[in-house]
């Protein structure tokens, strides 16, 4: 049977590991480039739908939805961004607090 001193020690030991997993992961969903391609093919598309649109009156409504479009991407990114930054954070976090468990035992 396993001692109160060993199970507190295999509890921080997971405590520390998932820590840095959510920092590793973090970390991940910052570095992430996948939503800036998406965005710079959107930058190219409306750059070429704007030189329609001085000949054709109908590309009004297609410009306004690209516009739409390329905004809900940049608030995506900054969301990602931001839970990116939430899971760092909160990782060191919990290795901080895994630490001094380790430290009291």
């Amino acid at each position: 049977m396993m001692s109160l001193a060993e199970i507190r020690l295999a509890m921080t030991a997971t405590l520390f590991l998932i820590g840095v997993v959510a920092s590793i992961s973090g970390l991940w969903i910052i570095m992430a480039k996948e939503y800036q391609s998406a965005m710079r093919q959107l930058a190219n598309q409306s750059i070429r739908i704007n030189g329609r649109a001085v000949t054709q009156e109908d590309v009004a409504p297609v410009i306004d939805s690209a516009a739409r479009l390329v905004e809900a991407i940049s608030q995506l990114i900054r969301t990602a961004a931001g839970i990116g930054a939430f899971l760092c954070v909160a990782g060191v976090g919990i290795c901080v607090v895994a630490f001094w468990l380790t430290t009291r035992l």
